[in-house]
């Protein structure tokens, strides 16, 4: 079974285009109809070429999705392996 729910903005609204995804697998972010990240267990994948500051508002839900401050720490999460990047 599949469940989809719109993010939330800062205010607590519905963010339009930007969705979680929860499968039997994982959770997924998606932005518009771009797969972004997805969470399996405690494993993170990112997706060429728009986990990379590709807009300003994919990135501001990516940042919450994945609960980090800075797109910096991301980078240096994939840098380290920690997360991956599926080209």
């Amino acid at each position: 079974m599949v469940t989809v729910e719109n993010m939330r903005t800062a205010s607590g609204g519905y963010a339009p285009n930007q969705f979680k995804i929860w499968t039997d697998k994982g959770v997924v972010f998606q932005s518009y109809r771009s797969k972004i990240a997805e969470r399996r267990g405690g494993d993170i994948t990112l997706f060429w070429p728009y986990w990379d500051m590709y807009s300003v508002t994919t990135n501001r839900y990516l940042l919450q999705f994945l609960n980090e401050d800075s797109i910096k720490d991301v980078r240096a999460k994939v840098k380290s392996g920690e997360y991956k990047v599926e080209y």
